[in-house]
């Protein structure tokens, strides 16, 4: 079994979600579960391949959040 990639794992996917249940404290929306382990972890075990549905949570372009230059309305 590969090990995950730490750099594409679920702590920067926006799918990724803490749950309440002391139990399953991770969550996926993507796959629609609770796990007590990393989803990434699971779609490993149970598929044998990396997660295909990862997705950056900063996946938009940094420099559109700064304002431009002028009054403010």
């Amino acid at each position: 079994m590969t090990e995950i990639d730490t750099k594409n794992s679920c702590f920067q996917c926006r799918h990724l979600f803490v749950t309440h249940d002391k139990n399953k404290r991770w969550g996926c929306r993507k796959f629609g579960f609770k796990s007590a382990i990393l989803p990434a972890r699971v779609v490993l075990s149970t598929s044998g391949m990396k997660c295909a549905s990862f997705q950056n949570r900063s996946s938009g372009d940094k420099s559109t959040n700064v304002r431009s230059k002028g009054r403010f309305a």
